[in-house]
C-alpha cells in the first residue's frame, strides 16, 4: 500500500476512534507513542537545515560559468516566494476564521502540547526577534531550537566558505553534504513507523476535541486545495504577463507535465516531460533550461508560499493558539528561507518547519496531523510546484533578453 495512503488511513482510524470510542486510559496509553514519534522527527531537523544551507551555497560556486543565470535564478524564486508569502499571511486566518472548535477543547488539547512551544510563543516581540537573529553564541541557539539564527550563521558560514581555496571548500561542502544525506537515512527510519505515531496523535485530537475536529480537517482540506488552485491561475497570469508568452503554447508545454505530477505526486518525476515540453512550445534558451529548471526542482518549493501560513493558522486554531503580528512575520521569513532547504524526501516541506512551529509557539504535534492529512493536499501542492518550475524559467528567460 501506497505510504502516503497509510498515513492518511492512520489518521482517518484513530480520529474514528478517538470520537466514538474516548477513553482516558487508551488516551494514557497511546499519547506517549505519538509524542516519541514527533520527538524522533524533530531530532535531526536542526542539524539537517544547517549541513543543507552549507552544501547548497558551497556547490553553488562550482557553476561559476553559469553564475548570473543562477543568480537570476535564486532572485526569481525568491522574489515569487516573498510576494506570495506575504499574501497567504496576511489571508490564512481570514480564510480560516471560525473553524467549529469548542474552546475548551482546544485548551484541552494545548495542555497536552509542547509546553516549550508556548512558552516561545509568548516571548516573542517584534524587538526581540530582530535582535535574535544574529546569535551571540550559535551552540546555544541549536540548543533553544532556535531556528532564524541558525540560519543566518549557517548563511554566514556557507559565504565564507566560499572566499576559501577550493580544495578547502569543496572538502567542507561535501562533508556538509554527508552528514545532511545520513540525517536523511534517519528520518526515512522515522518515516517508516508514521502510521503508529499518526494513529496515536489523531486518537488524541478525536478524544478531546470531539466530532468537529473533523469538520475543521474537512474545511482545511478544501480551503488549501481552493488556495493552490488559485494561486496556480495567479502565477500563470504572471507568467504570461512578465514572460510575454502565448496562453496556448504555455498550456501546452505545462499540461502533459501537470497530468504526470498530479497523478505520481512526484514533481521530479515531471520534469523530463516539463523540460521536454518546455522547450517544443516555448523555445526558451538552453541555457536557461539547462540551468534553471534542474535547479528550480532542487531550490524552489512553490507550494511553501501558499500551504505553509495556512497550516500554521489551521494548527494555531485546532491547539487555541493565537498567531500575532510578530509570529506571522516570523512565519513569513522562515517559510521564504525554509522552503530553498526542504530535503527531497516524503513530507520533507513540514520537517523543516519543526522547529518553526515552535519559534512562534505552534504545537509540534500539530505537524503530525499535517502530514496525516496531506494525501489530497499534496496533489495539488505537486502541481504547482511544476507550474513553479516552468514559470521561473520564463521569467528568468525574459529577464536575460536584453543582457
Amino acid at each position: 500500500m501506497n505510504p502516503a495512503l497509510q498515513v492518511f488511513l492512520a489518521f482517518v482510524v484513530g480520529l474514528g476512534a478517538g470520537i466514538v470510542l474516548p477513553s482516558e486510559g487508551a488516551l494514557h496509553a497511546v499519547e506517549p507513542l505519538g509524542t516519541l514519534w514527533i520527538n524522533a522527527l524533530r531530532m535531526p531537523i536542526l542539524p539537517l537545515i544547517v549541513m543543507l544551507t552549507i552544501a547548497g551555497i558551497a556547490k553553488a560556486r562550482d557553476t561559476r560559468e553559469a553564475g548570473v543565470l543562477t543568480g537570476r535564478a535564486v532572485l526569481t524564486f525568491l522574489l515569487l516566494l516573498v510576494t506570495f508569502t506575504a499574501i497567504m499571511t496576511a489571508l490564512a486566518p481570514l480564510l480560516l476564521a471560525g473553524l467549529p472548535l469548542d474552546p475548551a477543547a482546544t485548551a484541552a488539547l494545548r495542555a497536552s502540547a509542547s509546553a516549550d512551544a508556548v512558552t516561545a510563543g509568548a516571548q516573542l516581540t517584534v524587538s526581540g526577534w530582530l535582535l535574535s537573529l544574529v546569535p551571540t553564541n550559535p551552540i546555544k541557539a541549536a540548543a533553544d531550537g532556535a531556528l532564524l539564527p541558525l540560519v543566518v550563521f549557517a548563511l554566514l558560514y556557507g559565504l565564507a566558505l566560499t572566499r576559501l581555496p577550493e580544495d578547502v571548500r569543496r572538502r567542507q561542502g561535501d562533508g556538509a553534504q554527508g552528514i545532511a544525506d545520513v540525517l536523511i537515512v534517519i528520518i526515512r527510519w522515522v518515516l517508516l513507523v508514521a502510521p503508529i505515531g499518526v494513529f496515536a496523535l489523531a486518537y488524541g485530537l478525536g478524544a478531546k476535541v470531539g466530532a468537529p475536529a473533523a469538520a475543521a480537517v474537512a474545511r482545511y482540506l478544501v480551503v488549501t486545495s481552493l488556495a493552490i488552485c488559485v494561486g496556480g491561475v495567479v502565477l500563470t497570469a504572471m507568467t504570461l504577463a512578465i514572460g510575454r508568452v502565448a496562453p496556448k503554447a504555455f498550456g501546452a508545454a505545462l499540461g502533459p507535465a501537470l497530468v504526470i505530477a498530479f497523478s505520481s505526486r512526484s514533481s521530479l518525476a515531471a520534469l523530463p516531460v516539463l523540460i521536454t515540453g518546455v522547450r517544443q512550445h516555448l523555445r526558451l534558451p538552453e541555457p536557461v533550461i539547462g540551468v534553471v529548471m534542474p535547479l528550480a526542482a532542487s531550490l524552489f518549493k512553490f507550494n511553501a508560499a501558499i500551504t505553509w501560513a495556512l497550516g500554521a493558522v489551521f494548527v494555531g486554531a485546532l491547539y487555541g493558539v493565537e498567531l500575532h503580528a510578530a509570529q506571522l512575520v516570523t512565519f513569513g521569513v522562515g517559510t521564504v528561507l525554509l522552503s530553498l532547504t526542504t530535503p527531497g524526501i516524503p513530507s520533507g516541506g513540514f520537517l523543516v518547519q519543526a522547529p518553526l512551529y515552535l519559534a512562534v509557539g505552534l504545537p509540534v504535534e500539530g505537524l503530525g496531523i499535517l502530514i496525516a492529512i496531506d494525501l489530497i493536499p499534496d496533489l495539488f501542492k505537486t502541481a504547482i510546484n511544476v507550474t513553479g518550475y516552468a514559470s521561473a524559467a520564463v521569467i528568468v528567460a525574459r529577464g536575460g533578453e536584453g543582457a
